[in-house]
């Protein structure tokens, strides 16, 4: 930065990523007081160029030592997460990890900033964040669970083509484009079938109740902020919008809970905003850019005593850029 340095060095790794640039723009917004931005990345996206705070900066390969950075934000994929972490921790650099490759460690603090106390990360070397369809559930839940217990949740999400980045954003594209001009398709690199003008269930990952790995994330990362017996199950969806998560969600409860008096929790909780029952939507594109999750359609469930049905929309790369921005701020005192 031109002029005497203010503020403090931070790293960002898998800067040349969707997250990645949207922290930094969610950084500018907020004013965070940088000194020195280091972007880091691998592969073709070394040496490319970055904007940020009217100035440009060259996206370098990690080095080798991440000692005399205030903080490293990681938003790599889980696997080149974990040595960056264990970098940041022989560096003594405190570490956001934004990847979920630590979010399943105990010993790690998942933090989300308006539901948890800020003296569980003050100290804390390395703070994992939930992912970004977690937060927006979390702050939802969070309110049920303090005014009537939750018995269970389940849910359908309807995932956008920026749950895999960039280069998922380019598959739907080069689809689209391909399908309306009668071309022929882009071969399949991103995705496992086709997404342009179609749907399709998330497969099975590697998990012992067959669960989509997302699904599996979502389920850990509720039950470590809401509750650690809750019984919470989902199925993720994959449909062709470029940006923006809705989800479907039905909740039972210990107590019963009004439609009424959840509109109004939902309409006073943070990080949350209420769209009454006779309007239309929230669509996903109502939420871009977005710092809350909006939720609408609240109804009772019929099927179920003190059931309720909702719909949950939310920009999720944004929720999980205004989430890290708020830890950096909270784990280095910014005021």
């Amino acid at each position: 930065m031109s002029g005497e340095p203010k503020g403090f060095r931070i790293g960002i790794a898998g800067a040349s990523g969707t997250l990645g640039r949207e922290i930094l723009s969610v950084l500018s917004d907020r004013r965070f007081p940088i000194a020195d931005l280091k972007p880091f990345a691998s592969g073709n996206s070394i040496g490319e160029e970055i904007e940020f705070a009217g100035e440009v900066f060259t996206i370098e390969a990690a080095p080798k030592t991440l000692r005399g950075l205030d903080m490293l934000i990681v938003c790599t994929p889980p696997g080149a997460a974990l040595d960056l972490v264990r970098e940041a921790l022989r560096s003594e650099v405190p570490c956001i990890d934004c990847s979920g490759a630590m979010a399943n460690s105990p010993e790690v603090p998942l933090y989300v900033a308006d539901l948890c106390a800020p003296s569980l990360v003050k100290g804390a070397p390395v703070i994992a964040q939930p992912a970004g369809i977690a937060l927006a559930w979390s702050h939802l839940l969070a309110a049920v669970e303090g005014a009537a217990g939750l018995a269970s949740v389940s849910g359908s999400i309807l995932y956008s083509a920026s749950r895999a980045g960039r280069a998922g954003i380019e598959s739907l594209s080069g689809e689209t484009l391909g399908l309306l001009n009668q071309q022929d398709m882009p071969p399949l690199s991103v995705f496992p079938c086709q997404v342009a003008f179609d749907c399709f269930a998330l497969p099975a990952g590697a998990t012992s109740d067959g669960s989509a790995q997302v699904e599996a994330d979502l389920a850990r990362d509720i039950r470590r902020l809401v509750g650690a017996n809750l019984p919470i199950s989902a199925t993720a969806i994959q449909v062709p919008t470029f940006a923006g998560d809705g989800s479907a969600i039905a909740v039972t409860t210990k107590q019963p809970l009004s439609v009424e008096h959840a509109l109004e929790l939902f309409q006073k909780a943070p990080g949350l905003e209420a769209w009454s029952s006779d309007e239309v939507g929230p669509s996903t594109r109502d939420t871009a850019g977005r710092d809350v999750a909006v939720v609408g359609r609240v109804r009772a469930d019929a099927s179920v005593e003190n059931g309720l049905l909702l719909w949950l929309a939310a920009d999720t790369l944004r929720l999980a850029a205004v989430n890290a921005a708020k830890i950096a701020e909270t784990r280095l005192d910014v005021g």
